[in-house]
């Protein structure tokens, strides 16, 4: 699937490309001077008329031959992409990114003498009322005075901070959160080593859910798809997009689910859909989790918004596969507009 995402990616980036192309071009041949003819002294000065239609010479514009090729690759790609629905797309235990996408990933800094040092959150996005656990994680090196200081990137002011203790190689602390705490925040450790006082950084994002996924009702047929209602407690209301992995009961992954809704606040449902093919036959009891829950944008401007879930997982019944029908997959007309768009720039049509 990363593979497909980023050809996608620079389809889109190609396709804008062509937007500015340059048309083919047309030549005007340059009109001829007015001649003067004298018959004899005293006559008339006769203006030889031009053409009656400027000749006319079309110059086209060939593409040249790599980009050719690159747009038979996209074009290809594409039409794979359009033979499953974009709310339910096939997932793979390769899909690290999709299969944990609140994962940190710890960046180990070079010191010298060849030690090194590490930040190390347990996630990248935290929800209120959740404490933040920060650990610093130590190699070859002797540290004294670790603390830990929280800043936010909106107006930069430090909102809390901590002594790290612990042993040489593992340094830790856990800062409690304020109800109001929202957006991105900046991690800094300083510590002092050889008689000199080091900084490292990083960043997380914290938010006071906007809101929770309270639970998951029974699964329903209807057409080709599996329709997965999720039950939720909305604070704000808005354009939500949810997002959630199906797994099978022993966790393998099968689908990445998308949907979004216009929510009000209260009590409200969004409904995920497994088009029957990702299935793959399994017929449960399945998984769903790995949640991201977000609150879109109304206006240029406006940060994205978060929301949690009251479990990280939900378990479903066992399907009927067979109340599903099999009719195949039909991509809209935008769609199908892009597609041909791709197959002419690449000689196919």
């Amino acid at each position: 699937m990363k593979k497909v995402l980023l050809i996608l990616s620079l389809s889109a980036l190609l396709a804008g490309l062509w937007f500015f192309w340059p048309a083919p071009v047309v030549v005007s041949s340059p009109q001829p001077e007015p001649s003067i003819v004298a018959d004899s002294p005293g006559s008339h000065v006769v203006a030889a008329k031009p053409d009656s239609q400027p000749q006319q010479i079309n110059v086209t514009e060939k593409i040249p031959e790599p980009v050719t090729e690159s747009f038979k690759l996209l074009a290809s790609a594409y039409a794979a992409e359009l033979e499953l629905p974009a709310y339910s797309r096939p997932l793979s235990a390769a899909d690290e990114h999709l299969l944990n996408p609140n994962r940190y990933i710890p960046q180990s800094v070079p010191l010298e003498g060849g030690a090194s040092a590490t930040i190390v959150l347990p996630k990248y996005r935290f929800s209120y009322p959740e404490e933040i656990p920060v650990t610093l994680e130590i190699s070859d090196l002797q540290v004294f005075d670790v603390s830990v200081q929280l800043t936010s990137e909106r107006g930069g002011d430090s909102v809390a901070t901590a002594e790290m203790r612990g042993t040489p190689q593992r340094y830790s602390a856990t800062l409690e959160a304020e109800q109001d705490w929202n957006g991105a925040f900046e991690v800094q450790v300083s510590f002092t080593a050889n008689g000199t006082t080091q900084l490292l950084k990083t960043g997380f994002e914290y938010h006071n859910p906007v809101a929770t996924i309270v639970g998951v009702e029974d699964s329903l047929g209807v057409g080709s798809d599996m329709q997965i209602p999720v039950k939720l407690e909305v604070k704000q209301a808005g354009f939500y997009r949810l997002r959630a992995n199906l797994y099978t009961e022993q966790r393998q992954p099968l689908a990445l689910l998308t949907a979004t809704e216009k929510l009000g606040s209260g009590k409200q449902q969004i409904t995920l859909r497994a088009y029957k093919t990702v299935l793959r036959n399994n017929i449960g009891p399945y998984i769903l989790g790995s949640f991201v829950l977000e609150k879109r944008p109304a206006v240029p401007g406006e940060q994205t918004q978060y929301g949690d879930s009251e479990q990280a997982e939900y378990q479903l019944e066992p399907f009927v596969l067979s109340q599903l029908s099999d009719e195949p997959w039909q991509p809209d007309e935008q769609e199908q507009q892009r597609l041909q768009f791709l197959q002419q720039m690449a000689g196919q049509q």
